[in-house]
C-alpha cells in the first residue's frame, strides 16, 4: 500500500501507471538470469509503448532499479543491470513520446520550450550542466589515456544517464503527487532488498572480519550495502517521524533498513544516518528531540567501542599509524602532480597502485577512489570538480534553510545530508546506484519550484 498524497487522498494501488511498471519489472525479475533476445526484445519494445501512451510509468522504473542494483540480466553473452536499464528506457521512451507529439504538433518548438522554461527554474539544473560539461572535458585530460575505456563507461554510469534520467523527470513530472510515488517505490523497492539481505545475514552470510559478521546480502562487499540502504533508510526515518499518513508505511519500511545499515557495521553509515536524522529532527522543529537524539547518539557510540573495539578502530590505526590517513596522504601527493585537471574518470586505481601507494596501505592498495568526497570529485574532474562539488553543497544546504514546512523535502535532504557525511569517510557520488540517488534526489526537490503542472 502506497501512502496518501498531501491531500489524503490515497494513490490508487490500481493505478495503470503503477501496474504497467511493476508488472514489467516482476517479468525481468523472474527471468533475469537470462532473457532470451526475442523476449528482450519484445519487452523493450512493450515498454517503449507504455512510455508513448503513460511516460511516468517507464519513468517510475528508475527508483525500481536503483534499490535492485546488484541485480542484473543476462542477454545472450551480455550482462545489463537494473538500474542503467531503467534509466536508458525512460529516457529513451520519453524523448520518443516528445519526438512524435512534436511532429503531430502545430507548434514544434512548444515542448522544447515546456523543457528550456522547466531548466531555468530548477536549482540543480546549472550543477547538471556543469557536471556534464566537466566530465566530457575530462576525458581528454587523462593521466593515463590508456584507460581511456574505464573513463568512458564511468562518464556514462554516474554522469550522463543520470543527468538524462534528471533533465526528463524535470519534463514529464507534473505534480507533487508523482514525486511521492517516486520516494515511495524507491523506499519500498529498498526496504525489499534490506529484508532480503537482512535474511541471508540470518542464514550465515555476510564477511567475517574483525570480531564480527558484517551484512553484504546481494551487495558486493558490506560497504556498498551500507552506502546503498542508508539513504533510503534516513528518508524513511524521517518521513515516519514526521508522521507523514500512513505512518505505519514508512515505519515498516524504515525497521528492516535500519536493520541491514547497522548489521553492515560500517561506521561511516552509522555516523551518516545519525547526522542525516540530527539535521531532520531540528528542521522539523523538534529540538528537544534532537538534543536527546545527540546525547543518544554519543553515548551508543561510546557503548559500541566497548562491545567492539575491534571493528570500530580497524582500518583506522594499523601499525601505530593511521591508514586511512595513509590513503588520504597518497591522494594529496596525487593532487600535486595533477593539480588542475585531477587524473580523470575511475582512473585512481591505476596511479595508485604503481606510483603512490604506502607501504603501510599495501593491504588497500586495490582501493578504486580516495575514501574522501573532497578528494574524490578533485582527483576525478580537477578543480571544475571541486566547484562542482561545492556548489552541490551549497544547494543541498540552502535547501536544509528553506525545508522546514515540507517533510519530504526535509527527508530527501537528510538523505542526501548521511550520503555526504559517509562520503567524507568513503565513496560519496561516483557509483551508480549513488548518481542515481542524487538525481532522484535532486528531482523531486526541484518539483516545488516548477510548479503542480497536474492539468498540463
Amino acid at each position: 500500500m502506497l501512502p496518501r498524497d498531501e491531500r489524503g487522498r490515497r494513490i490508487d494501488p490500481y493505478d495503470s501507471v503503477l501496474l504497467a511498471a511493476a508488472a514489467l519489472v516482476v517479468t525481468g525479475l523472474l527471468l533475469s538470469q537470462s532473457l532470451p533476445a526475442l523476449l528482450a526484445a519484445g519487452l523493450l519494445l512493450f515498454s517503449q509503448v507504455l512510455a508513448v501512451w503513460q511516460p511516468l510509468s517507464v519513468l517510475f522504473l528508475m527508483p525500481v532499479g536503483l534499490a535492485l542494483f546488484p541485480l542484473g540480466f543476462s542477454v545472450g553473452s551480455a550482462r545489463f543491470s537494473y538500474l542503467e536499464a531503467t534509466i536508458l528506457l525512460g529516457v529513451s521512451g520519453s524523448f520518443l513520446r516528445s519526438t512524435l507529439s512534436m511532429i503531430g504538433a502545430r507548434d514544434r518548438t512548444a515542448t522544447l520550450r515546456t523543457f528550456l522554461a522547466r531548466l531555468t527554474r530548477a536549482d540543480f539544473a546549472g550543477l547538471a550542466l556543469g557536471l556534464l560539461l566537466a566530465g566530457t572535458v575530462s576525458l581528454g585530460t587523462l593521466a593515463n589515456p590508456d584507460h581511456v575505456r574505464e573513463a568512458l563507461r564511468e562518464w556514462r554510469w554516474t554522469i550522463l544517464e543520470p543527468v538524462l534520467w534528471y533533465s526528463v523527470a524535470l519534463l514529464v513530472l507534473r505534480s507533487s503527487q508523482d514525486a511521492r510515488r517516486l520516494v515511495a517505490l524507491w523506499v519500498l523497492s529498498a526496504a525489499g532488498m534490506a529484508v532480503a539481505s537482512v535474511v541471508l545475514w540470518f542464514a550465515g552470510g555476510g564477511l567475517a572480519v574483525e570480531g564480527v559478521r558484517r551484512l553484504a546480502g546481494f551487495y558486493p562487499h558490506p560497504n556498498a550495502a551500507a552506502l546503498a540502504l542508508e539513504r533510503p533508510a534516513v528518508v524513511a526515518l524521517v518521513l515516519a517521524a514526521a508522521a507523514r499518513a500512513p505512518w505505519w508505511f514508512w515505519s515498516t519500511a524504515a525497521a528492516p533498513l535500519l536493520v541491514a545499515v547497522i548489521l553492515t557495521f560500517s561506521r561511516g553509515a552509522l555516523l551518516g544516518l545519525w547526522g542525516g536524522l540530527l539535521v531532520a529532527l531540528w528542521q522539523l522543529g523538534k529540538r528537544r528531540l534532537a538534543g536527546a537524539f545527540l546525547l543518544t547518539g554519543c553515548l551508543l557510540a561510546f557503548v559500541l567501542v566497548l562491545l567492539f573495539p575491534a571493528r570500530l578502530q580497524a582500518e583506522l590505526w594499523a601499525g601505530g599509524d593511521a591508514l586511512r590517513l595513509a590513503i588520504w596522504r597518497s591522494s594529496l601527493a596525487m593532487i600535486q602532480d595533477y593539480p588542475l585537471t585531477g587524473v580523470g574518470l575511475d582512473q585512481y586505481l591505476y596511479q595508485y597502485v604503481p606510483r603512490y601507494v604506502e607501504p603501510r596501505a599495501w593491504s588497500e592498495r586495490f582501493t578504486s577512489h580516495p575514501h574522501n568526497l573532497i578528494l574524490d570529485f578533485w582527483l576525478r574532474l580537477g578543480i571544475a570538480g571541486l566547484l562542482l562539488l561545492g556548489s552541490a553543497l551549497w544547494l543541498v544546504v540552502r535547501h536544509v534553510r528553506s525545508s522546514s514546512h515540507d517533510p519530504w523535502s526535509v527527508a530527501l535532504v537528510a538523505g542526501l545530508t548521511a550520503g555526504a557525511i559517509h562520503g567524507s569517510l568513503d565513496r560519496g557520488y561516483f557509483s551508480p546506484d549513488l548518481a542515481a540517488s542524487f538525481w532522484l534526489a535532486a528531482a523531486i526537490l526541484d518539483l516545488p519550484r516548477l510548479g503542480d503542472q497536474r492539468g498540463s
